[in-house]
């Protein structure tokens, strides 16, 4: 589990625990033959077996080739099992790409590009000596945060002892009773977005607390995502 330092509504922080809740599958995939399934990488396509790279090939007779030969299949790859993936970017030429500039392009609710701006790097913020997450006293009740944001991550707050056990508990019992969300912020003044790793994206984070007698789930959301009506002309 990774820590986190995080503060109450009254300014009191301490360091705690949070990560993913695992899953354990319970289905099981068998082959007709009765041994166990198991998820592997093959290649699909090649770079000269792509729409764009069989239309330049082809132009106006591409549909005639598919009908009389199959060039949109690489015999000799196709199926190949794929390890050891490294991620590269390449031009409209389909070639490596090198000194590669990437921007961040900025959308109105229509989806008309309002910007484009350079794609800054961003440093973590969630662990910084003495900088605790704080709670900004900005409350959105649930059913409205439901349909204000789209939720991409959630992580669990978890105690690491007995004292924190008692502080987050009483931090989850105040949202729960509350029945809401609580905006919380990074950095100095508690106003930054939260960014969970170096170069990571900057997320608006929410807390979210549940209780069930002497145990509780708190709960960190996070979303980048607003929801907003598009304007009727």
């Amino acid at each position: 589990m990774r820590k986190i330092n995080i503060a109450n509504d009254a300014r009191r922080d301490a360091e705690v625990a949070f990560g993913n809740k695992g899953h354990k599958e319970t289905i099981v995939y068998k082959t007709t033959t009765g041994s166990t399934g198991r998820n592997e990488r093959r290649l699909k396509a090649t770079m000269p077996t792509t729409e764009a790279a069989l239309l330049e090939a082809y132009g106006d007779a591409l549909a005639e080739a598919l009908v009389t030969g199959d060039p949109e299949v690489d015999m000799e790859r196709i199926g190949l099992k794929l390890e050891g993936l490294k991620k590269v970017y390449i031009t409209p030429q389909q070639k490596v790409a090198y000194g590669v500039s990437l921007n961040e392009h900025v959308y109105l609710p229509d989806g008309t590009e309002k910007e484009v701006r350079p794609d800054s790097t961003t440093t973590a913020n969630i662990a910084l000596e003495g900088v605790p997450l704080r709670w900004t006293g900005k409350l959105i009740p649930k059913d409205k945060a439901m349909r204000m944001f789209m939720f991409k991550r959630s992580y669990q707050v978890q105690h690491i002892n007995g004292l924190t056990f008692d502080f987050l508990y009483d931090m989850a019992k105040k949202l729960a009773e509350a029945d809401a969300l609580m905006l919380v912020g990074g950095g100095a003044k508690g106003n930054e977005p939260l960014v969970m790793s170096n170069g990571g994206t900057p997320y608006r984070a929410f807390l979210e607390g549940r209780v069930n007698g002497e145990s509780y789930a708190l709960i960190l959301r996070l979303t980048n995502l607003e929801l907003k009506e598009i304007p009727t002309k």
